[in-house]
């Protein structure tokens, strides 16, 4: 079941009229395999991605599927949580300084 979830999602994508390009698919791969993250973990870097990207962005995707592998996320509602303490972390550090 777990090596179908990317091709399905990419099926569904295409179905819905966006279609990612052979490159794209091929870096998704690469980030997969770079990784060495789950199906799961890249379909739902993928998702996330196209939200919050609003388009295939291959450095953002790698950055999700390096913080989802090393955080053990296995859910979408564990990646957006994720997300929200790293958006949180950052806008924490912004308001701090040293010296």
């Amino acid at each position: 079941m777990e090596a179908n979830i990317l091709e399905d999602y990419v099926a569904l994508l295409a179905s819905k009229g966006f279609r990612l390009s052979d490159g794209d698919l091929h870096f998704i791969d690469f980030g997969r395999h770079y990784t060495e993250a789950t199906e799961s973990q890249v379909k739902i870097a993928l998702e996330v991605t196209l939200i919050k990207q609003l388009s295939f962005d291959g450095s953002y995707f790698i950055a999700l599927l390096e913080s989802f592998v090393k955080e053990g996320v296995r859910s979408k509602k564990r990646a957006y949580k994720l997300l929200d303490q790293l958006q949180s972390n950052k806008e924490i550090n912004r308001y701090c300084t040293v010296g």
